[in-house]
């Protein structure tokens, strides 16, 4: 019997990149959940977000529904989005031990922390911050980020690896919280971001290499 709310379907709209969007098209193969991936362009984005149909004014959206195809809801946010069609799949990549559940959502909640530094130096606008005075300003910004903030972080994820049994973050099964630390650690490995070189991360640890290559052979 399916639980109240339980998702049969799921529309994800996002823009024709990786970014937030990678996670949620991962788990959706995995999980087998029938699924939509409507690839916005920018002007389609600005008149969902006139018409209010953007949450908080961005992407990723999902509408969920139901197996009479009624709409349950739309909902913004990565994590949120990635948690209920994990509920809605049999916990699929999360648990319904509550205890696991727990630690999968901490190593979830903990990617944000890990890149979001990384991830404001792309647009420091959208903070507040003034646009960089040149490209070797940014690069140099880039690079501080990297090796001040980001490289500490990923020391205690490094750690969790070397606890981990399975080889996963949160010690189990593949997780949501894999799917989004792989998307990310993949993402800045790969040399698309000024003043981070490609292969940044391989000499940081032999575990993490191996835990990026394995997300590069499977989900690229």
């Amino acid at each position: 019997m399916a639980a109240r709310g339980e998702a049969s379907r799921v529309k994800l709209f996002y823009f024709d990149i990786r970014g937030k969007g990678a996670p949620i098209r991962w788990l959706a193969a995995q999980t087998g959940i029938e699924f939509e991936d409507v690839r916005v362009k920018r002007e389609e984005f600005h008149a969902m977000r006139d018409k209010g149909l953007t949450p908080f004014g961005q992407l990723p959206v999902a509408e969920f529904y139901d197996k009479d195809n009624n709409l349950l809801c739309r909902i913004a946010q990565m994590r949120a989005i990635l948690r209920y069609m994990a509920r809605s799949s049999g916990n699929k990549g999360y648990s319904s031990d509550l205890a696991q559940a727990a630690v999968i959502d901490s190593f979830l909640d903990f990617e944000e922390d890990v890149f979001n530094a990384m991830r404001s130096s792309i647009f420091p606008a959208r903070i507040g911050l003034p646009e960089y005075a040149s490209d070797e300003a940014k690069e140099a910004m880039r690079r501080k980020v990297a090796e001040e903030v980001l490289t500490p972080k990923l020391a205690y994820l490094i750690q969790a690896l070397e606890n981990s049994k399975s080889g996963w973050i949160a010690g189990g099964d593949l997780s949501i919280a894999d799917l989004a630390l792989g998307s990310s650690l993949m993402w800045l490995n790969g040399g698309v971001v000024d003043g981070v070189p490609a292969g940044y991360l391989d000499g940081k640890s032999p575990l993490l290499k191996e835990y990026i290559a394995r997300f590069a052979a499977e989900f690229s």
